[in-house]
């Protein structure tokens, strides 16, 4: 663009050239420059004093100036001690400068494109602030001037684009002053007038003159409407050219507003179409084609006239509503319409009347037995040859079956959607009731393992019945997550994460159950794999577990190998995890089922295994979701190798990694239980105090309410479902004090997992959620990260970011 400006500067005395002398005349010097930088270096120069070939040399000075940005000035006294620039070619060459002033000059985008400078032979003492602020006068002049060509340039273009467009079209604009009262007219306005441009526009009042004089008044009301209010219009007028042809146009105009919201000017479009509504005409006229289909259509077809009434009713409306068209000559077609749709039916006759070419609504009927008909009509106005609307055309189709159809779906969907609200709270139900005893036996199991002194044989039967319990656990989570993967429930949570903590924290999982049936566990970590990559980590974790458990479970010998690597994909990575194994393998024909949900592929590795069958649906579910793919290959009775890929950007650790180990802190904390289960608060209690903690417990919200405003205490642990009040409305009381008990932390202690559930606790003003079955690990995390610190002040912790 900027090549383009320049080549339109003429040469020799220019404005530019001016501007230079100018530039030498205020600072007392021989020799002056404007240089702009286009594609292919230099694209314009104005010299005064210097030779041809030192403008090369220059470019460089120029170059600097213009990354420094708009308003940049560079100013050398003495070029001859300056290092800067005391190597420069014009100042150890034969022009021998010293002086050196210039400043950037910049295009119509406010952008950097140029220098104007002034040079001398003779070193300066100073530069005052004063001359500082004359130079950037010179570069804004210059500046000033070349936005006036490059505006002048756009404007030559948009003109011949417009110009075009016209020509093509059939179209010409006009431009009317509301100030002067001038009228003005593009090239396209005298080709639809079939006037001479060399005349000029017509006056306001001549060329109202060209209109029909039924239509003056129209467009003289329609544009004083559009002067005061500021509002355009559209509209059909008649037409006298210069040469005495008739034509009909449309004209389609907007009002110009100042500032101040008063109309300055109306700009208008105006289209010949006489061919297009001359063509209308013809097809008006070919009335007995038009009767002949309209007789033998299975739609009914009514003519309404300007008057409102009725002149035509084609035959099939006997079988639409029961009247035959010589029952109906001359009835108001409104009449035979539902009273609850006549309102809605006579506006759409009324728009059409006026202008409105088509239309199309859907109501009722009244059929000559009493019943209602459903009926679709679509309406057409009709021009005659001047314009005016003449009759109204109505196409009327029975859509009695179609309505019933969508009747019929409507319900199905209320049905549906019924049924996954009952799915829902079925599934919220199980979830709390399964999970519920589930807390006292893993809570306790966690409490008598905690036991050092337990003996060898009882500890052997306590880790199986936690083991059995966190299976059973595992089941229900595993027919909650499908759930809420089938109802698009699962939102994911990329955070920076450890791949290979991940990996071998994943493998220590299930390295006991390999020891146990003495099979191998290899992993192996790629040498190139990212240090950090930003991803889910739970639901990663959850994958991978699912993957690892499995090829455990289905290995009676040999080994288990996790192998985890990445590839660079643009500034991301493509990261890779395969779990290969030597257990019983998967025939062929059975791999297509494997990731179907409820579907293993022997169903009596069901009764030998067990599981759900819905592991591997839920992982390749959860890959697709992170816009991953997932896959298996298998030979029976040698192995298989389940593995998934997806694509994560990279992460950078802002603040240490996250640990995996629960924080120290709580210890000596006061913490109030608020639980309707009495072996749940005793449980609390045991775990409370085994980590160091005081516990008092309540029955219900009402309590907990009572316990926290007279006690003073660091955390509130809160059950949710409780008699009396339950835990979202006791959380709401306590929220609504003021003080500290007010910001008093609250963990909610809930069976119900579910996604609505968590988001109605931290609504509620809770800060965290512990699903039960409680697990300890999670629960002394909770209270480490909310727990009110002994030494916190009154008031502290109120910002703390919700969990």
């Amino acid at each position: 663009m900027v090549d383009e400006v320049w080549r339109d500067i003429p040469t020799g005395e220019s404005p530019m050239e001016r501007l230079v002398h100018l530039a030498c005349s205020a600072f007392h010097t021989s020799m002056g420059m404007v240089t702009i930088l286009g594609e292919d270096e230099l694209a314009f120069r104005a010299v005064v004093g210097l030779p041809t070939s030192a403008i090369e040399s220059r470019v460089s000075v120029t170059r600097k100036l213009v990354a420094a940005g708009p308003g940049a000035t560079f100013v050398v006294l003495d070029a001859s001690t300056d290092p800067r620039v005391m190597n420069h070619p014009l100042v150890t060459g034969p022009e021998a400068l010293r002086f050196y002033a210039g400043a950037t000059v910049c295009d119509g985008q406010g952008q950097p494109i140029g220098s104007i400078a002034v040079m001398s032979g003779e070193a300066r003492a100073s530069f005052s602030p004063a001359d500082l602020a004359t130079l950037q006068r010179l570069a804004a002049a210059a500046t000033d001037f070349i936005q006036q060509v490059t505006a002048q340039r756009i404007q030559t273009g948009q003109l011949a684009t417009l110009k075009l467009a016209e020509s093509t079209a059939g179209f010409g604009n006009w431009r009317f002053d509301a100030e002067t009262g001038q009228l003005g007219w593009s090239d396209g306005m005298y080709s639809i007038h079939a006037q001479d441009p060399s005349t000029g526009a017509p006056s306001f009042d001549d060329a109202m003159e060209r209109y029909h004089p039924d239509d003056r008044q129209m467009l003289r009301e329609l544009i004083a409407a559009a002067l005061e209010t500021g509002e355009g219009y559209d509209c059909r007028l008649r037409l006298t050219r210069a040469d005495g042809e008739k034509r009909i146009i449309r004209s389609r105009t907007v009002a110009m507003r100042s500032p101040d919201g008063a109309t300055t000017s109306l700009f208008g479009v105006l289209q010949d179409i006489t061919e297009r509504e001359k063509s209308v005409a013809r097809l008006t006229r070919s009335e007995a084609q038009y009767r002949l289909l309209a007789d033998n259509m299975d739609d009914a077809v009514v003519r309404i006239q300007a008057s409102g009434r009725s002149n035509y009713i084609s035959p099939a409306a006997e079988g639409l509503i029961g009247y035959s068209p010589s029952d109906l000559r001359g009835v108001a077609p409104q009449s035979l319409v539902h009273p609850e749709d006549r309102t809605a039916v006579l506006s759409v006759i009324r728009r059409g009347l006026r202008g409105v070419r088509s239309q199309q609504l859907q109501h009722r009927a009244l059929h000559r037995d009493g019943r209602t008909v459903w009926v679709e009509s679509n309406v057409r106005a009709v021009p005659s040859e001047d314009g005016t609307i003449t009759e109204l055309v109505v196409v009327v189709r029975d859509i009695s079956a179609r309505k019933a159809m969508e009747d019929e779906l409507i319900e199905a969907r209320d049905r549906a959607e019924g049924a996954v609200r009952a799915k829902s709270e079925f599934l919220a139900n199980m979830s709390h009731e399964l999970r519920t005893p589930l807390t006292s036996v893993i809570g306790y199991s966690d409490v008598l393992l905690s036991h050092d002194s337990l003996p060898a044989t009882e500890r052997s039967y306590v880790e199986r019945i936690g083991a059995s319990s966190e299976a059973l656990l595992g089941v229900i989570n595993d027919i909650l997550d499908y759930s809420k993967l089938e109802a698009a429930a699962v939102d994911l949570d990329p955070q920076p994460f450890r791949p290979e903590g991940l990996a071998r924290s994943a493998a220590s999982i299930v390295e006991a159950q390999c020891e146990a049936k003495q099979i191998a566990l290899v992993v192996n970590i790629d040498d190139d794999l990212p240090h950090l990559l930003q991803g889910d980590e739970p639901r990663l974790r959850q994958i991978l577990l699912n993957l690892l458990s499995n090829a455990a479970k289905f290995t009676a010998a040999g080994e288990v190998r996790l192998d985890v690597g990445a590839r660079a994909d643009g500034d991301q990575w493509r990261l890779r995890v395969a779990v290969s194994d030597t257990g019983i393998g998967i025939p062929a024909d059975k791999l297509e089922t494997l990731f179907d949900r409820f579907t293993q592929a022997d169903t009596s590795t069901t009764r030998v295994y067990g599981g759900t069958g819905l592991g591997l649906a839920i992982s390749r579910r959860l890959v697709n979701l992170m816009g991953g793919e997932m896959g298996v290959s298998s030979v029976p009775g040698i192995g298989s190798t389940f593995w998934f890929e997806i694509t994560l950007a990279s992460a950078v650790d802002e603040g240490g990694e996250r640990s995996s180990v629960v924080a120290p802190g709580g210890s000596g904390a006061r913490i109030l239980v608020a639980d309707d289960a009495a072996t749940n608060r005793e449980l609390l209690s045991v775990i409370l105090a085994g980590l160091g903690m005081a516990a008092d417990t309540v029955r219900d919200g009402a309590e907990a309410v009572a316990a926290a405003s007279s006690g003073d205490y660091d955390l509130i642990l809160m059950d949710v479902h409780m008699p009396v009040m339950d835990g979202l409305a006791a959380t709401r009381a306590l929220r609504a004090m003021p003080g500290a008990v007010g910001r008093t932390p609250i963990v909610a202690l809930s069976a119900n997992v579910q996604r609505d559930q968590v988001e109605a606790c931290l609504a509620a003003g809770m800060d965290g959620h512990v699903g039960k079955p409680i697990q300890i690990a999670d629960l002394a995390h909770a209270i480490a990260r909310f727990a009110r610190q002994p030494d916190e002040e009154d008031g502290a912790g109120a910002d703390r970011a919700v969990a």
